[in-house]
Protein backbone atom coordinates (compact mmCIF):
# COMPACT_ATOMS: atom_id res chain seq x y z
CA UNK A 1 0.00 0.00 0.00
CA UNK A 2 3.06 2.58 0.43
CA UNK A 3 3.95 1.61 -3.16
CA UNK A 4 0.22 3.35 -3.86
CA UNK A 5 -0.66 5.77 -1.70
CA UNK A 6 1.44 8.16 -3.38
CA UNK A 7 0.22 8.03 -6.65
CA UNK A 8 -3.50 7.45 -6.12
CA UNK A 9 -5.60 9.63 -4.08
CA UNK A 10 -9.24 7.87 -4.09
CA UNK A 11 -10.20 5.45 -1.32
CA UNK A 12 -7.65 2.41 -0.94
CA UNK A 13 -8.82 -0.60 0.56
CA UNK A 14 -5.94 -3.51 1.33
CA UNK A 15 -6.34 -7.40 2.58
CA UNK A 16 -4.26 -10.25 2.98
CA UNK A 17 -3.95 -11.83 6.29
CA UNK A 18 -4.55 -8.73 8.67
CA UNK A 19 -5.24 -9.46 12.21
CA UNK A 20 -6.76 -6.40 14.06
CA UNK A 21 -3.26 -4.59 15.48
CA UNK A 22 -1.41 -4.73 11.60
CA UNK A 23 -5.50 -3.87 10.07
CA UNK A 24 -4.77 -0.85 12.86
CA UNK A 25 -1.61 0.23 11.95
CA UNK A 26 -1.88 0.80 8.01
CA UNK A 27 -5.18 2.51 9.18
CA UNK A 28 -3.34 4.77 11.79
CA UNK A 29 -0.41 4.92 8.78
CA UNK A 30 -2.56 6.13 6.53
CA UNK A 31 -1.65 3.72 4.05
CA UNK A 32 -5.18 2.78 3.49
CA UNK A 33 -8.57 3.96 4.31
CA UNK A 34 -10.35 0.07 4.49
CA UNK A 35 -8.94 -2.84 5.38
CA UNK A 36 -10.51 -6.18 4.38
CA UNK A 37 -10.82 -9.25 6.76
CA UNK A 38 -12.30 -12.13 4.31
CA UNK A 39 -11.07 -15.35 6.39
CA UNK A 40 -11.05 -13.94 9.66
CA UNK A 41 -14.97 -12.52 8.93
CA UNK A 42 -15.54 -15.94 7.60
CA UNK A 43 -14.13 -17.90 10.88
CA UNK A 44 -15.77 -15.11 13.18
CA UNK A 45 -19.41 -13.63 12.08
CA UNK A 46 -19.41 -11.18 14.63
CA UNK A 47 -15.47 -9.58 13.77
CA UNK A 48 -16.39 -6.33 14.59
CA UNK A 49 -17.42 -7.28 18.18
CA UNK A 50 -14.26 -9.38 18.73
CA UNK A 51 -12.23 -6.33 17.77
CA UNK A 52 -13.84 -4.15 19.82
CA UNK A 53 -13.55 -5.67 23.07
CA UNK A 54 -10.44 -7.81 21.99
CA UNK A 55 -11.65 -10.98 22.25
CA UNK A 56 -9.90 -14.24 21.15
CA UNK A 57 -10.77 -14.83 17.45
CA UNK A 58 -11.91 -18.75 16.22
CA UNK A 59 -9.22 -19.95 13.55
CA UNK A 60 -10.48 -20.52 10.10
CA UNK A 61 -10.29 -23.95 8.70
CA UNK A 62 -9.07 -23.71 4.82
CA UNK A 63 -9.99 -26.45 4.04
CA UNK A 64 -13.53 -26.34 4.20
CA UNK A 65 -13.32 -23.04 1.98
CA UNK A 66 -14.86 -23.41 -1.85
CA UNK A 67 -16.74 -26.96 -0.84
CA UNK A 68 -20.02 -25.95 -1.96
CA UNK A 69 -21.95 -26.08 1.55
CA UNK A 70 -22.48 -24.80 4.64
CA UNK A 71 -19.53 -26.28 6.34
CA UNK A 72 -16.70 -23.73 6.81
CA UNK A 73 -19.16 -20.83 6.31
CA UNK A 74 -22.26 -21.05 8.50
CA UNK A 75 -21.18 -22.96 11.29
CA UNK A 76 -18.38 -21.51 12.92
CA UNK A 77 -19.32 -19.88 16.75
CA UNK A 78 -20.34 -16.37 17.69
CA UNK A 79 -18.34 -15.26 20.91
CA UNK A 80 -20.91 -16.19 23.61
CA UNK A 81 -21.61 -19.50 21.78
CA UNK A 82 -17.86 -20.31 22.12
CA UNK A 83 -17.13 -18.38 26.03
CA UNK A 84 -19.70 -20.94 26.74
CA UNK A 85 -18.16 -24.01 25.48
CA UNK A 86 -15.16 -22.70 27.53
Amino acid sequence: MRHFRPIYHGTLITAGGYTRETGNAVLKAGEADLVAYGRLFIANPDLPKRFKLNASLNDYDRSTFYRGDEHGYTDYPFLEESQQAS
